[in-house]
C-alpha cells in the first residue's frame, strides 16, 4: 500500500500523541519508610512492590524516614506517601508537640496496618526495673535515629523520669543514635546498657539480639508510664506475649507489657484522587501476599481499616473501600 506524505504525517503525529500520553502517565512519588532494615522499611518496600505490579506507569521511591519526620515530609511537599504513627499523624494535623507547624494537608490511606510494641532490652544480668534504670543519670541507652518514633519514645520516657539527653551526657551517660546493625552492634560490644527499639513482635532487631552473643531480656514497662504516655501523648499499649522470644523472655512468666505505635498509611491530600484509588485498589485485591512480605501485617483488617483515622481518609482511599464493600 502506497503511504503519502499526508499519511506519514499522520502516523508521526498518531505516534508523538500515544509517545505523550505515556509520559503523561507515568508517575513517580515518595514514599517515607522508616529506618533501613526495620520492619517499616520491609513493608513499605512489599507493599510499593505490590502498587507498582499493579498500577501502570508508577514508579515508587522508597526513603527512610521515622514515625515523627514522616508527616512534615508530607506537609513539607518532599514526601508523596508515608509510614506513621497514628497519634503523631493527629498531632501533625493539629501543629501540636512535638511539630512547630500544622500540616492540613496530612491525609490517610488506612490503619491497622501493622502494630509495634516498644521494646526495652538490657543485659541479662541487669537486676534493677525500666523506672530505676532510666532514672540513673549515668545511662547508656541506643535508639534509631532522631526522624523516628523510638527517638521521641526514648526522650519522653527520659522526661517522665527527670532526665533529657543533656542531663544524661553531662553526668557521664550516653545517648547514641543510629540504625538497626549499629544498635545492635553496640549492644553486643557492651557500648550502651539499654537498647529501645520498635517493632511488632517478634521484631527484627530484638531477634538479632537474640542471636548474638550477649545474653539479654527485654523488660516490661511499669503501668504508671503506660498511663502518662496514653493520657499525655496517645499511646496505646501491647503486650509482647509470653514465649515470643526465647532469650530475651527467658525465666519470665506471662506477657511483657510493652508501649505501642500504631501504624497508619499518611497520603497528600493534593495526591491525584484517581492514583490513590489505584494504589488502594491495589493493595486491597492483593492481601494475599502480605504474609510473603511480613507476619507484622497479619493485623489489617480492611472492614476496620478506614475507620477512627488521626486525620481525614484521603477521597481516592474511601472510594477503594466503599467499592469494595469494605465501607457502606
Amino acid at each position: 500500500m502506497r503511504i503519502t506524505n499526508f499519511g506519514k504525517t499522520l502516523a508521526v503525529t498518531a505516534v508523538a500523541a500515544a509517545m505523550s500520553v505515556g509520559v503523561a502517565q507515568a508517575q513517580n512519588i515518595e514514599w517515607a519508610a522508616g529506618s533501613v532494615g526495620g520492619s517499616w522499611f520491609t513493608v513499605t518496600t512489599g507493599l510499593a512492590n505490590i502498587v507498582m505490579d499493579e498500577v501502570d506507569g508508577l514508579n515508587i521511591r522508597i526513603v527512610p524516614g521515622g514515625g515523627r519526620d514522616n508527616p512534615s515530609r508530607i506537609g513539607a511537599g518532599i514526601s508523596q506517601l508515608g509510614m506513621g504513627i497514628d497519634f503523631l499523624a493527629a498531632a501533625a494535623l493539629a501543629g501540636e508537640e512535638p511539630y512547630d507547624a500544622a500540616a492540613p494537608n496530612l491525609t490517610s490511606l488506612g490503619s491497622t496496618w501493622m502494630n509495634s510494641q516498644v521494646h526495652v532490652i538490657v543485659g541479662a544480668d541487669e537486676t534493677r526495673s525500666l523506672e530505676e534504670i532510666f532514672s540513673d543519670p549515668t545511662i547508656r541507652i541506643g535508639t534509631s535515629d532522631p526522624a523516628t518514633s523510638e527517638y521521641l519514645t526514648m526522650l519522653r520516657m527520659l522526661d517522665y523520669y527527670g532526665s533529657t539527653r543533656d542531663t544524661v551526657s553531662e553526668a557521664g551517660g550516653s545517648v547514641i543514635s543510629a540504625d538497626y546493625t549499629g544498635l545492635v552492634a553496640a549492644f553486643q560490644n557492651n557500648q550502651i546498657d539499654v537498647l529501645l527499639g520498635a517493632g511488632a513482635a517478634p521484631t527484627g532487631i530484638a531477634l538479632e539480639v537474640e542471636a548474638g552473643r550477649r545474653d539479654a531480656r527485654v523488660i516490661p514497662f511499669p503501668q504508671d508510664l503506660l498511663e502518662h504516655l496514653n493520657a499525655t501523648y496517645g499511646y496505646g499499649s501491647l503486650a509482647i506475649p509470653a514465649g515470643t522470644y526465647d532469650m530475651l523472655q527467658s525465666g519470665v512468666e506471662g506477657d511483657v507489657m510493652a508501649a505501642n505505635l500504631s501504624t497508619v498509611v499518611l497520603a497528600d491530600a493534593g495526591l491525584d484522587e484517581e492514583l490513590v484509588y489505584q494504589i488502594v485498589t491495589a493493595l486491597l485485591e492483593n492481601q494475599e501476599a502480605y504474609g510473603d512480605i511480613s507476619g507484622a501485617l497479619s493485623g489489617f483488617d480492611p472492614e476496620t481499616a478506614w475507620q477512627n483515622q488521626p486525620v481525614p481518609l484521603h477521597p481516592g482511599a474511601e472510594r477503594a473501600y466503599r467499592e469494595m464493600g469494605y465501607m457502606d
